[in-house]
């Protein structure tokens, strides 16, 4: 869906001129050719090139021109990283997916949320996470498992912010009882979801780093019988190796299937 004209915000409009004026000319501009060049007067220039250097969108060289800053190509880096993983990714969610026979799911972490990057349905089509979903940290494999990477310390720090809030009878909403999971999955390697997002959903989740050192989850959702079942465990010991591989792929960018 197309933005609408009427919807958006003027400054912010003119900044995105003034960068992509910048990225065209591929040097550093003057103050006086950036307003000549975008049609806007040398005030409201200088003003919203101040507010792009306290940003480092922009930086100014010593003879007084602008150039693009490093908070950019930072922003390209993480952009470009994340279209790097989904890519890499594929692959192994659909091997995962076709081993197991439920739905496998990339992750990341951001905020309060586990956001999926990508999934792919396996026979229970209804039971995979959408693409872009946000899914609470304490009610979810992958959540628990990002919970788990923190220490202690970070988690009870962080506890006060998030909302555990009961989705089924047996989501964990006592902060101890959360605690308590945390260090279980920190000994085993992986988490599980035992119908606690979705009534009759069980899930299993792994850790996946790549070179730069952030960290996503894998794992596998579906309509499993029990957490102990033989067909879970397939399942977990199936999330962890396609972990290993993906983990694998990531740092030398050559999927290893």
């Amino acid at each position: 869906m197309e933005p609408r004209a009427d919807h958006t915000v003027h400054s912010v409009d003119k900044a995105m001129r003034l960068l992509e004026v910048l990225m065209q000319k591929r040097r550093p501009v003057s103050l006086q050719e950036l307003s000549a060049d975008c049609g806007y007067p040398k005030s409201t220039v200088h003003a919203l090139l101040n507010t792009l250097r306290l940003h480092q969108a922009i930086r100014q060289e010593q003879d007084g021109r602008y150039a693009l800053g490093v908070r950019l190509f930072e922003l390209g880096c993480a952009v470009s990283a994340a279209w790097d993983v989904t890519r890499l990714a594929r692959p192994y969610l659909e091997s995962l997916s076709d081993r197991t026979g439920a739905g496998a799911f990339l992750s990341v972490w951001e905020g309060q949320n586990a956001i999926t990057l990508d999934q792919c349905a396996g026979g229970e089509l209804l039971v995979v996470p959408e693409t872009g979903s946000r899914l609470p940290l304490h009610a979810t494999a992958q959540g628990k498992l990002f919970l788990s990477l923190m220490g202690d310390a970070a988690v009870r720090r962080l506890l006060p912010r998030l909302t555990l809030r009961a989705y089924t009878p047996h989501t964990l909403t006592d902060p101890r009882d959360l605690l308590s999971a945390l260090e279980e999955i920190r000994t085993n390697g992986y988490a599980v979801e035992d119908g606690e997002y979705r009534i009759g959903l069980r899930a299993a989740a792994a850790p996946v780093c790549d070179r730069s050192g952030r960290q996503y989850a894998i794992g596998v959702i579906g309509l499993f019988r029990r957490t102990g079942s033989d067909e879970f465990r397939a399942a977990v010991d199936s999330t962890l190796q396609s972990a290993r591989q993906l983990e694998q792929a990531l740092g030398a960018e050559i999927p290893t299937l």
